[in-house]
């Protein structure tokens, strides 16, 4: 390095032959420095992102804070409160800190042993993204999720559990590793993910797509028009798969239903 000469190097992993380095990129963070190379290799074909939804190949997905998400197969991930579960210790430290004189050697410890704590918190929560985002591009070739704005949400009252969950960085990797992912069923192509309009995604009835509203605190969706009986977000994520996929409920009578909210368990129907 520049004004530095050589460092020790600890190798994540070997460097895969046929690859030409194009960057070196040297960071620092609370606990050392990191090197990321970007690699290059013209000998591996291009992936194509050309996979259309369907009701077959497309998964929906509702994002939130009682669940980080809800799958319109029915299938929930529960949020792991990094930040929250280590709240008590950031705020030891941070009291531990504000004892020191600024810009004393006991100070400059304190501040590294904080910002550790941080970036401890921050890589757990990173591990979970991935780890979920891997599992979601396993069931299917499509991933769709509200087109949320996730900058206005972070300015309102619920900041610090939006900012725990990590939503936005959660779907840029979602988004990322789907490119380069390859589907199920097939090889050699991309996956895809596509951000539809949120409107209404927790009002309309999945089964019959009528209007049902309902104030935030309410959990269950319960339509009077065609007697379901579903969890809110569970609700949402089928609206969700449904709309990029071209299949939204009709509401005029007569019109086809969606059939795929029968088949499964995670709801019942009301008695009449």
């Amino acid at each position: 390095m520049q004004k530095i000469g050589n460092i020790k190097l600890i190798q994540y992993r070997p460097l895969p032959l046929g690859f030409q380095i194009k960057t070196v990129t040297i960071s620092r963070k609370a606990d050392g420095y990191y090197v990321t190379l970007s690699q290059e290799d013209k000998s591996v074909p291009a992936l194509s992102c050309d996979v259309e939804p369907t009701l077959k190949n497309t998964l929906g997905i509702d994002m939130g804070l009682k669940e980080f998400l809800v799958t319109s197969e029915g299938e929930s991930v529960p949020i792991p409160h990094k930040y929250r579960k280590s709240q008590k210790r950031l705020k030891t430290l941070q009291k531990r800190l504000s004892r020191k004189k600024k810009g004393s050697k006991r100070w400059l410890k304190a501040v590294k042993t904080v910002a550790k704590q941080h970036k401890k918190v921050a890589d757990k929560r990173k591990y979970f993204h991935f780890k979920t985002a891997n599992e979601l591009l396993l069931k299917a070739e499509v991933i769709q999720y509200e087109n949320l704005n996730i900058k206005g949400l972070a300015k309102t009252r619920l900041s610090k559990s939006i900012n725990d969950a990590g939503w936005g960085k959660f779907l840029t990797i979602l988004t990322v590793k789907a490119v380069s992912a390859a589907p199920p069923q097939e090889a050699n192509t991309g996956q895809k993910t596509i951000a539809v309009n949120l409107k209404n995604t927790s009002q309309d009835c999945s089964n019959c797509g009528e209007k049902v509203d309902k104030e935030l605190n309410i959990r269950t969706h319960s339509c009077p028009h065609c007697r379901i009986v579903i969890d809110r977000d569970l609700n949402a994520a089928i609206n969700i798969k449904n709309r990029a996929a071209g299949h939204s409920v009709l509401k005029a009578r007569g019109a086809k239903r969606n059939t795929g909210a029968a088949k499964r368990e995670a709801h019942t129907i009301a008695p009449a």
